[in-house]
């Protein structure tokens, strides 16, 4: 947890969760055009694949706002409720769903950042990379250290980011395999029982 604290009596103590809930106030920043000079493509990957223990290869993915909660969560614990995150989905409702989440856990920390959910949900890289940059420099301005004992994929129930579904499992057939199937005598009598080759019709 973030650590705080406050005089009483003319002695520290620390916060209990509620009061820091209540004193949580996020440093906010401010991005510009010359603001995307700071980071590649590549190495913001690399920092959100490290923070995030995760392995996202696009940032057109972003587009989901799950990455974004388990990062406000990272500088915040419990600021939002990771549990009605959506991290597995192709649906554009949930994506919405995400960022408001999002905007929910912004607005408790007092941070004045508009989300432009109608482009970030639509996966284009720009209005995303624009995005990610400005949550970059936000991380930065209010990180200062992993609470102790977080664990980031346990927080969020070792989900995956992934846009699309995970595929189910197709169930092998042990049916032994036709290999013409103008010739029945090629099928196995265990497949077809009604198949039996009479002795009368071995050649000689």
């Amino acid at each position: 947890m973030k650590t705080s604290y406050s005089i009483l009596k003319g002695h520290w103590r620390v916060l209990n969760a509620f009061e820091m809930s209540e004193a949580q106030q996020a440093i906010n920043v401010i991005s510009c055009y010359t603001s995307r000079r700071l980071w590649s493509r590549q190495s913001i990957l690399f920092w959100l694949n490290q923070c995030l223990k995760s392995n996202i290869t696009k940032v057109d993915h972003l587009c989901t706002g799950a990455a974004y909660c388990c990062l406000l969560d990272i500088l915040f614990p419990d600021s939002i409720n990771l549990r009605r995150v959506k991290f597995i989905t192709d649906q554009e409702k949930d994506f919405v769903n995400n960022f408001q989440i999002l905007e929910q856990g912004f607005r408790k920390l007092n941070v004045d950042k508009s989300i432009p959910i109608d482009k970030l949900v639509r996966g284009k890289f720009q209005d995303n990379y624009d995005f990610i940059i400005w949550f970059r420099l936000f991380y930065n301005a209010n990180f200062r250290r992993v609470p102790e004992g977080y664990d980031v994929e346990l927080r969020r129930l070792n989900q995956p980011f992934i846009v699309g579904t995970v595929p189910k499992l197709k169930r092998s057939r042990t049916s032994t395999t036709i290999k013409n199937q103008n010739s029945p005598r090629t099928r196995s009598a265990t497949q077809d029982p009604t198949l039996r080759i009479s002795p009368s019709s071995r050649s000689d």
